[in-house]
């Protein structure tokens, strides 16, 4: 069910999102004032970084965008075509001017919440690869799957900035097609996997090494110090939620086990204060530690064929009876029940 627009109304994105439109309606020779018109929103003259739009102009901005985009191909390669990096404004700055591909995403992932509150992104590490899974917070009707397109091909707008390509990554949706499958990939260069169990990209973790081609310490520390400035500001996010979340995955990565105590220094605070800091935001460090466990288990179960117990180890449980517990507590039914559900994705699939 599409989410009611009175809570979409309380969901806010900058305002440059919709230079894309202006981009696509220049190309096509179309008027610029219709875009504006259709959802609502005034031109700022100039765009500003801090005028926004909430999420029923978002939704009626995207229908338009679906409205204008060429027959013939999926609306998402034209759409993508007029979609540069820096349409995130700091956060794509901040991606462009990082060492690395590994320290553009970790950027990326932080500071999402502050240009795409629709969607919640994080990083699982699954044997060789690297996912980035991007779940939707809230139905967008019937723009929700171009939407959601958007959102997972706009990380991959990073690549061009690469010093080498990115050999053997690939692009899931839970979704059909939206459109001719293999134009996915002739447009992206790069395998497409649709009926996915998750949205997401998937990267080999040696790619996190390679070099962006015009790194510079300097601009990276001022874009960091501005969002983060913007991130502190924000009154709707969970800020040491995010953070205790953060380093619980990567503990959980390299397979050590973090107390709160070490985790109130690394946030340099107080356990107290952290334990407080947590109430005032609805959660504790043991319902975060096994939220944690159970998004990576759920990445195991769909990723690979290890067994319930071999997964229930991994995620820091002390067996699969305890595990299957929590899983079925928090998702509504068991792992086994989960990777039964799973479906082949297939890159060639067609709209029913």
């Amino acid at each position: 069910m599409a989410t009611p627009d009175r809570i979409l109304r309380t969901l806010k994105f900058p305002i440059q999102y919709l230079e894309i439109g202006e981009s696509m309606a220049r190309e096509l020779g179309q008027d610029i004032g219709a875009l504006y018109e259709a959802c609502g929103v005034e031109v700022p003259q100039p765009f500003m970084p801090w005028v926004t739009m909430d999420g029923v102009q978002m939704k009626r901005s995207l229908a338009h965008f679906l409205s204008v985009c060429p027959p013939g191909t999926p609306p998402v390669v034209p759409f993508m075509d007029h979609f540069p990096l820096t349409a995130h404004g700091p956060v794509g700055m901040l991606a462009i001017t990082s060492a690395n591909l590994g320290e553009a995403l970790q950027g990326a992932l932080r500071y999402a919440p502050l240009v795409m509150p629709a969607f919640r992104m994080h990083r699982e590490d699954v044997g060789h690869a690297l996912h980035i899974i991007v779940e939707p917070l809230h139905d967008f009707g019937e723009v929700h799957h171009f939407f959601t397109e958007t959102v997972v091909l706009a990380l991959t707008k990073v690549l061009p900035f690469l010093k080498q390509p990115i050999e053997g990554a690939s692009v899931h949706f839970q979704h059909a097609p939206l459109g001719d499958a293999p134009a996915y990939e002739r447009a992206f260069n790069g395998q497409f996997l649709f009926g996915s169990a998750q949205n997401k990209l998937v990267i080999p973790r040696s790619a996190l090494s390679i070099p962006l081609i015009a790194p510079s310490k300097a601009s990276h520390m001022m874009m960091k110090a501005s969002l983060e400035q913007q991130r502190l500001a924000r009154q709707d996010t969970k800020l040491v939620t995010q953070d205790v979340k953060a380093h619980l995955r990567m503990a959980l990565q390299k397979k050590r086990t973090v107390t709160a105590d070490s985790l109130a220094e690394s946030l340099a605070m107080s356990p107290r204060t952290l334990s407080r800091r947590l109430q005032e935001e609805g959660s504790t460090v043991p319902q975060l530690r096994q939220e944690v466990s159970l998004e990576h288990a759920h990445s195991l179960l769909m990723e690979t064929q290890q067994s319930i117990q071999q997964i229930a180890e991994a995620c820091g449980f002390a067996d699969a009876t305890s595990f299957a517990r929590a899983f079925k507590r928090a998702n509504g039914h068991t792992p086994s029940d989960a990777r039964d559900r799973r479906t082949t994705p297939h890159p060639q699939q067609t709209p029913t």
